[in-house]
């Protein structure tokens, strides 16, 4: 039985190469490499390596762009002799010589808002509401798509069924008529 991981490992593998990155685990382990309080405020960008045609200019040592947060690069300068250490430490030889910090915003995971509480009578308004919907599937839903948008109840002047008073009046120009 094959897995997927091993396919993507390849496909992942070569598009990190053509981008410059000696391991897709540096990416995937940045955290563990350089620990939370440096992974916090970068990330690391790609590799670039001397202009020599042959592998061996991957033994001489590239530079590693790596993308900061809004003013924290010169934290980052003062880490760089760390940060080379430890990742050179990570790859196994002396892959970066130097480091290349560039101010970009990182793009973090953010939690969903937290859910609002729906009060039991509301929910019950709103089930009421719906009371003349034959198809149970969708009064439940409704019921939950309304108690979730307004957990207040339909009370709530927005969900007013009633007449609608700004445009139950013509319109009116500026206009003088002649």
């Amino acid at each position: 039985m094959e897995t997927l991981d091993k396919h993507f490992r390849n496909l992942a593998q070569a598009a990190f190469q053509r981008h410059g990155f000696a391991s897709e685990q540096l990416v995937a382990q940045w955290r563990a490499i350089v620990g939370d309080a440096l992974a916090a405020i970068s990330a690391p960008g790609k590799i670039n390596w001397p202009r020599m045609a042959s592998e061996a200019s991957r033994k001489m040592g590239g530079t590693l762009v790596l993308r900061a947060a809004a003013g924290r690069g010169l934290e980052l300068h003062y880490e760089a002799p760390r940060i080379i250490e430890k990742v050179n430490q990570f790859l196994g030889y002396g892959a970066i010589a130097a480091l290349k910090i560039v101010q970009d915003p990182l793009k973090t995971a953010t939690s969903p808002p937290p859910r609002r509480m729906i009060k039991p009578e509301a929910a019950q308004a709103w089930a009421a509401r719906f009371d003349d919907i034959a198809d149970a599937d969708l009064k439940a839903a409704l019921t939950r798509l309304s108690a979730f948008a307004a957990p207040s109840g339909p009370q709530h002047p927005s969900f007013s069924t009633g007449e609608n008073r700004v445009l139950s009046h013509p319109p009116t120009s500026s206009r003088k008529k002649p």
